[in-house]
């Protein structure tokens, strides 16, 4: 197996429930997904990412290790693509339950589920149903991530990875930081989402 595989493939297989369950409070690929449900899906991703971004960027060794934590931000994509929907990215409250990153390896572990979405953001972007697909190219800067250097920011991260989480103990503190990452994410997501099936309820 390429040896840059190895702890992927354990952050993926390990946290593979956990993203799934976080999907489940995305509506955004549903048929029937409106522009409020985009609008609070940017404003979520936004609340979540801006906390976490910060918290990567004051980390020492992640730059030290080679993670470029200020280039590979999204926070402000998603600001741009709430100010192209005329709302206000100053008013979307933030996440303070964040995940640990007391180790290298756990911060990686965070930062992997961060790294991760850039490649699921184009899969979403290029399956938005008809009411949202509109919007490409006007508020989908987040979706879109990195653009043509999306793949080549994933492989330099999987570098990282494979070159940092180079032992078993490593592997499972990174694999504890992605599981915690997910956790807090549909922690953060879940009041929103029970939040909007109240008001369809009391729509219909």
């Amino acid at each position: 197996m390429n040896p840059v595989c190895e702890p992927l493939r354990r952050l993926k297989d390990d946290t593979a429930a956990l993203h799934l369950r976080a999907e489940l409070h995305v509506r955004i690929l549903d048929a029937d997904a409106t522009l409020t449900d985009y609008r609070d899906y940017l404003a979520a991703m936004l609340g979540y990412h801006a906390p976490l971004e910060d918290l990567l960027g004051a980390h020492d060794g992640l730059g030290a290790a080679g993670f470029d934590a200020p280039r590979r931000r999204r926070a402000p994509m998603l600001a741009a693509d709430l100010c192209a929907l005329s709302d206000d990215p100053r008013e979307v409250p933030r996440c303070t339950a964040l995940p640990a990153v007391t180790s290298l390896a756990r911060a990686l572990g965070v930062a992997y589920v961060l790294e991760g979405s850039t490649l699921g953001g184009r899969y979403i972007l290029a399956r938005l149903p008809p009411a949202l697909a509109g919007l490409r190219g006007h508020a989908t800067a987040f979706l879109t991530g990195h653009g043509p250097e999306t793949g080549a920011r994933w492989r330099d991260f999987a570098a990282i990875v494979a070159r940092e989480l180079n032992t078993p103990a490593a592997e499972a503190e990174a694999v504890a930081g992605a599981r915690e990452t997910f956790e807090r994410l549909i922690d953060w997501l879940a009041p929103r989402t029970r939040a909007a099936g109240a008001a369809l309820r009391e729509a219909s």
